[in-house]
């Protein structure tokens, strides 16, 4: 810790802080890569969920419901716009949160620890009373999703985040 005034952490009681990104939490640049990393992850999942549709396992009013809670009717694309966002921002912000304590000894495989824990809340919300064959494609198809999201998640933040080490 240094004691000058040009200091840029120096209180006005001349006092002066640590500020490392490690002390100081979740910095921009972090939250950046992560939402970099959420796009990533979303453009990975992306082919996955669609052959689902294609398949007819996976009903698209399930995204148009998203546009509904939000008021703004039943909308695919606005109820796609709204999950893709909340996998650029919520999502890879809660990671970042979460991944030191998440089993896997690399950032790829805590990837996929998390996208299996946020699966469950997806299987729920997005399933449309399939049953039998239907049933089994879209939970195989939807986890598979989910797991290359949370791979390239962890993959990307990894690679372009400056990860802070804890012993937990």
């Amino acid at each position: 810790m240094s004691k000058g005034s040009d200091n840029p952490a120096m209180t006005d009681s001349g006092a002066t802080q640590e500020t490392s990104d490690q002390e100081a939490g979740l910095s921009l640049d972090m939250a950046t890569v992560a939402a970099g990393a959420g796009l990533g992850g979303m453009v990975a999942m992306t082919p996955i969920l669609a052959i689902g549709i294609l398949l007819g396992v996976l009903e698209p009013s399930a995204f148009a419901g998203l546009s509904e809670i939000v008021g703004l009717g039943p909308s695919f694309l606005i109820g796609t716009v709204i999950f893709v966002g909340g996998g650029m921002t919520t999502l890879p912000l809660l990671f970042v949160s979460l991944a030191v304590f998440l089993p896997g000894a690399t950032l790829a495989r805590r990837g996929v620890s998390f996208s299996s824990i946020i699966w469950t809340g997806f299987a729920i919300a997005f399933y449309s009373e399939q049953t039998g064959a239907a049933l089994a494609g879209y939970l195989v198809l939807t986890l598979v999703s989910h797991w290359a999201y949370g791979y390239v998640l962890g993959v990307l933040y990894d690679r372009y985040a400056a990860v802070p080490q804890y012993e937990v």
